[in-house]
């Protein structure tokens, strides 16, 4: 049964990769249902669900992925962006911090945490995430771009 679920997934990642993310979701929802545990097609369940803007609901897949594994840095990180897509900036500032106490090193974090701290207006905290995130990835071209601002 376990390699019907990573056969959903895989699908899921396809069709998410393509674009369509209702069809992704509906791949993502079959694979955990095979298996409830599988934290990673929670959280690739919540990316599809927030690039059609359907926040909350993405936030209950990653808080799903995390309830299975809570140091999981990514779904921390995934959960802090559709925060953000609500203007719950402090709660997303909390879920970055988690996703970077869990992975210090996850540059990616860094730079949402600064886009997060830029839409507050808190300017040299971003410049600060951001400094961190090329810091710890030299090329990070996004991270150089919003540093300039």
């Amino acid at each position: 049964m376990e390699d019907l679920a990573e056969q959903y997934f895989n699908k899921g990642l396809d069709l998410l990769k393509h674009g369509q993310y209702t069809e992704a979701i509906a791949s993502y929802d079959q694979a955990i249902a095979i298996k409830p545990d599988y934290a990673v097609a929670c959280i690739h369940r919540g990316i599809a669900l927030s690039k059609l803007g359907f926040y909350k609901e993405a936030i209950g897949s990653f808080d799903q992925a995390i309830v299975i594994k809570v140091n999981y840095a990514l779904a921390w990180n995934n959960r802090g962006i559709a925060l953000n897509g609500l203007f719950r900036y402090t709660e997303a500032i909390g879920s970055y911090d988690q996703a970077i106490a869990i992975k210090p090193d996850y540059a990616n974090a860094w730079f949402n945490r600064g886009n997060t701290l830029y839409d507050l207006g808190r300017y040299s905290e971003a410049d600060a995430s951001y400094d961190k995130a090329i810091a710890i990835n030299p090329d990070y071209a996004y991270a150089k771009k919003y540093r300039e601002k």
